[in-house]
Parts: C-alpha cells; sequence; structure tokens
C-alpha cells in the first residue's frame, strides 16, 4: 500500500514531465544530456563541455543509464527513474519507522514525507543526488534491523552512485565499532567480520578513484579555500556563492522554509501553520520517553554525528571534500521527517484514532501530498521549441554560440554541439575553468560588438558555425541586474506548475556582469542585431539565427 500510494503521488506529481517532453529537471541538461550520444553516436564529436559533463557523473549513474539505454532514451528514463527512487525512499522510510515503534510510527512518517517538497526535488532528473536519500535511508534501515549485508551494500552503492553519502554513512559505522571495541557501546552489526572491512575498502576505492580520474582527464582538481577568496565567481553574485559560508544554525533550520506552505500560501498562513507544527511537536517531545528512545535511535545518533564531523572536515578544507552542506542536508532532511512523525504522533495520540479517521488523514494527507509536490524539481522549457526544430535540420558536428543562459538547453534539446552554457560554467574545477574561463570572455566580446568583423573573428577563432540572438540580451533591464528567468518564464515556487526558479544573475553571473556592463555602457548598436550585417533567419519575435558557415573561410 506504502508503495502504491506513492507511486500514484509521483505520478500526478510529475505527470507534466511524463507527457511533455520539455519538461524536465534543470540538471539534466548539465549532467546526462551527453547520455543521447548512446543511441545515437554521431551526436556530440569531441566536444570539449560534453567531455566535461561526462567526467563528473559518477560510474553507477553511468552504468544504469547505459544499460537503460538499450530500452529508453537517457531523457525520458531522467524521468522515470526518480518515480521509482521516490517509491523506494517511501518504503525504507516506512520500514524504519515500524522497526522503531509500529505501524502507526511508519505511516505518520509517510505523510510528513508526501508532504516535504525537499526529497521529490532531489530526486527529480534522476541524477547522482537522486541516491543520496534513498540509499542512505537503506543503510539506516539495515543497522536498525541489524542486517549488516543490507549495510554493506547500501556502502558500495554509495561508493559507486553517490560519494560524498558512503563519507558519511562508513565513518558512522567505523565510529559505532570503535567505540564498540573500547567497551563504551554495543557493537554494531557492520563492521563485524573481515569480509565487511574488505567492503569497506572497496567502496573507499571507489571513491578515490573517482576523484583521481576527474583530475587525470584534465578537468580537476578542485580549487582551494585559498583560491576562491576574492573571486567574485563564489561570492553572493557568482556561479556558486560559496563564500561566505552559511552558519551552522542555518543548516538545520532550513528544512523549515519549505516544511509549512510559505511558498503556497504566503508568509502569513506559512508563518501560523508553521508555529501550530512546532506546538504539537514541543508537546509531542515532552511526552516521549527519551530513555527508552535512546538505544532505538542509536543509528540515527551515529549517522548524526558523522554528518557534522564531515561537515566540520569539509569547512576546514572547503571544496576539497566537495560541498559542506551536502554533508548535513540529507541526514537534517530525514531526520526531520522522522522527529515530525514522531513528535505529531505523540501529541495527537495517533494509536488512539478510530481505524476510519486514520484513514481519511492519509487520504487527506496524499491528496495534499500530489498537489503540494506538483512539478517541484521540474521546469517547462517550451519556450525556445521553434528553435530545437530548426536546429534539427542542421549537421549533427556544428558548433553553435549564443549567450550562456539560452544554451542550456540546445545540447539537451537540439542535441548540437555548444560553445559555452551557464549549466557547465563550474568555476570549482580547476583545470577546466582555466579553458572556459576566458572563451566566455571572448563569446561576450563578441556577443555585444558594435563591430560586425570582430563577431567574425570569433567565430573563425572557434569555429562556431551558428549563433543564436535572443534580442531580450540587449535590454537596458537585463543589464541592469536582477534575477534572470529563462526567456518565455514567469517567477515559480515549489508547487507552481513549473517547480523552481533558476536563479541565474542577470547578464550573467560575477565577474562576467560587469564586463557585459562594460562592454554595453552608453550603446545602443550591436552588430548580431544588425540585418545588413548578418542576415537572419528570424525564429520569432525575439529570437534570430544567424549562419556563419559563410564568413568561417576568409575571402580571397
Amino acid at each position: 500500500m506504502v508503495a502504491l500510494i506513492s507511486g500514484v503521488i509521483f505520478v500526478l506529481a510529475h505527470f507534466p514531465a511524463l507527457t511533455n517532453p520539455l519538461i524536465i529537471n534543470d540538471d539534466v541538461r548539465q549532467q546526462i544530456y551527453w547520455m543521447q550520444q548512446w543511441q545515437d553516436p554521431a551526436l556530440f564529436p569531441g566536444d570539449f563541455l560534453t567531455g566535461y559533463a561526462r567526467a563528473y557523473v559518477s560510474w553507477g549513474v553511468k552504468g544504469l543509464y547505459r544499460l537503460a539505454s538499450w530500452w529508453v532514451s537517457p531523457l525520458f528514463f531522467s524521468k522515470l527513474l526518480p518515480g521509482f527512487l521516490f517509491v523506494f525512499l517511501a518504503l525504507c522510510l516506512f520500514k524504519i519507522g515500524t522497526r522503531l515503534a509500529d505501524r502507526r510510527l511508519g505511516w505518520t512518517m509517510m505523510a510528513c514525507f508526501w508532504l516535504m517538497p525537499f526529497f521529490i526535488d532531489n530526486l527529480a532528473g534522476g541524477l547522482a543526488r537522486a541516491f543520496a536519500a534513498p540509499l542512505l535511508a537503506l543503510f539506516w534501515l539495515g543497522w536498525q534491523t541489524r542486517r549488516p549485508w543490507v549495510m554493506g551494500g547500501a556502502l558500495l552503492l554509495q561508493a559507486l552512485f553517490i560519494p560524498y553519502i558512503f563519507m558519511v554513512a562508513a565513518p558512522a559505522s567505523l565510529l559505532a565499532w570503535l567505540l564498540a571495541r573500547l567497551g563504551r557501546d554495543n557493537p554494531p552489526p557492520f563492521p563485524a567480520q573481515t569480509a565487511h572491512f574488505v567492503l569497506l575498502g572497496l567502496g573507499a576505492l571507489l571513491v578515490l578513484a573517482l576523484n583521481f580520474q576527474f583530475s587525470a582527464d584534465g578537468y580537476g582538481p578542485l580549487v582551494s579555500a585559498r583560491e576562491m577568496v576574492n573571486h567574485p565567481e563564489f561570492y553572493a553574485h557568482g556561479r556558486y556563492p560559496i563564500l561566505p559560508e552559511a552558519s551552522l544554525l542555518w543548516e538545520f533550520i532550513s528544512p523549515w522554509e519549505f516544511i509549512p506552505p510559505f511558498q503556497e500560501w504566503g508568509p502569513v498562513a506559512g508563518g501560523l501553520i508553521g508555529a501550530g507544527l512546532l506546538a504539537l511537536l514541543a508537546v509531542g517531545c515532552r511526552r516521549l520517553d527519551w530513555a527508552a528512545w535512546r538505544q532505538a535511535l542509536k543509528p540515527a545518533i551515529y549517522l548524526g554525528l558523522s554528518s557534522l564531523v564531515i561537515y566540520f572536515l569539509a569547512r576546514l578544507f572547503l571544496l576539497k571534500l566537495f560541498v559542506p552542506d551536502r554533508y548535513l542536508m540529507y541526514t537534517v532532511n530525514l531526520f526531520t521527517c522522522l522527529f515530525l512523525a514522531l513528535g505529531l504522533k505523540t501529541a495527537l495520540r495517533v494509536e488512539r484514532w478510530p481505524r476510519y479517521l486514520a484513514i481519511l488523514v492519509l487520504v487527506v494527507a496524499a491528496g495534499l501530498g500530489a498537489w503540494r509536490l506538483h512539478g517541484v524539481g521540474l521546469k517547462d522549457y517550451s519556450a525556445y521549441r521553434a528553435v530545437y526544430a530548426t536546429l534539427d535540420s542542421t549537421s549533427k558536428d556544428v558548433l553553435i554560440a549564443g549567450h550562456p543562459n539560452l544554451m542550456d538547453t540546445i545540447p539537451t534539446f537540439a542535441q548540437r554541439r555548444a560553445f559555452a552554457t551557464y549549466e557547465l560554467a563550474h568555476p570549482w574545477s580547476r583545470s577546466y575553468w582555466a579553458q572556459l574561463k576566458p572563451r566566455l570572455a571572448d563569446l561576450f566580446k563578441a556577443y555585444y560588438a558594435a563591430d560586425p568583423e570582430e563577431v567574425v573573428a570569433f567565430c573563425r577563432q572557434y569555429g562556431i558555425a551558428w549563433l543564436i540572438v535572443d534580442d531580450r540580451h540587449f535590454t537596458p533591464a537585463f543589464f541592469k541586474g536582477g534575477y534572470f528567468l529563462f526567456p518565455g518564464d514567469k517567477p515559480h515556487l515549489p508547487g507552481g506548475d513549473k517547480g523552481l526558479a533558476e536563479r541565474i544573475y542577470a547578464p550573467f553571473f560575477a565577474p562576467f556582469d560587469e564586463q557585459i556592463r562594460h562592454l554595453t555602457a552608453g550603446r545602443a548598436k550591436f552588430a548580431l542585431l544588425s540585418d545588413s550585417a548578418f542576415p537572419a533567419l528570424a525564429i520569432d519575435q525575439h529570437v534570430r539565427l544567424i549562419d556563419m558557415r559563410p564568413y568561417l573561410t576568409p575571402k580571397p
């Protein structure tokens, strides 16, 4: 029944993506678009961006999608896989609840799970992060039920699919083992024999090998904390605002930004419902016999301690252990789901409800969940449908350039090589960024050039066959800045028809925003908007497609 209800909720929530090929999770465009090569080897030949996108996808994700590509396209599989993971995660959480207490706690956890947007938002797209919560929950369930090979299997899958979750779970089990050896606690079910330690070593080797390969391929290593200081790419208006780092307090309270319906019903309703939930939790927590629960919660305690330790290490060695919040966000949200359920079950005295009332509450929770999760983690990229159709007639080996915000969807839906995209503009990969940063600077010089010869020289230098130009990128409002949404889109929030809004700073992230403002200051004429300089095919009222192939060979 848990699987059936959760499956229906997912289908209703992600029905737009299942029926429209242009509605998809935004990160699919940077992480798995290239997998279309498996069904059409002629796509993206020798592409610089594609090589990078391929390099940082984990081996487990690659292997699973490679296997699925024999039957279904990778883009469609990225919409199906989250459904299976959503159901699997629901089953794990239900089993954890029943093991901790009884079926009533399991069902209360389900009600909380269905109403929390965090999980489906991270499952959307079927990317590596989609495996984080399910595999962490599987490891927790194996520990809770004292099944060592379930724990070991979960660890191995973590190492293959989502390495930073392995770095939470493996130390948790080792910490429990060490304390048991010191006589401070009962021994955990894993590790308990030589084969378990071999499996731990294998998982660690897989994690290290993935990082080594990334650097060996010429894209890494990740930058150090010292290298990020005073580089605007890593601050508020940069590609990823890592600095200054968020406080630990924020990491614990951030789930509450989305648990009450602030986004759907506004701050007043969200605040009132949030206050009511906190009051119920306070009553429930006061009634709980924590001494009796301490032994049952041992696996969660060790996982929480491990998350905190790795989080602080990741802050100390910034980016050497990846982004610090990744080590807390999944455990914090899983524990939030558990303690919400525990507190509500105890405060509301769920065990005393008549059966019909309990069923009614579950039906209401499932219905509200399907409504609240509708479209979460998805975006509609139909705005450039005509562009994708037009580019479909071009050669598969052409290189296309345009504003990176626009170009994100070209490799995904038009299946053509893009010179530069926003999603793949990653300043934290040292060797990769050293090559991409000058390409971006050259692109903006040409895109906003007044002299047509600058455009021609740029296309000759990089072999650009086609240019896509959107006149909305040349407006004063765009240059001024603020959030730039995908053209044709409107701001939207979790629970809306299109999921989360893209937080892309216009005219681009720092430091290129200042470069663009400098290039365009005091000018209203641009070569790419001139029909006399570059005859263009009008795709719609805003978008122009310019064939640069005639300009690539200098005239005699």
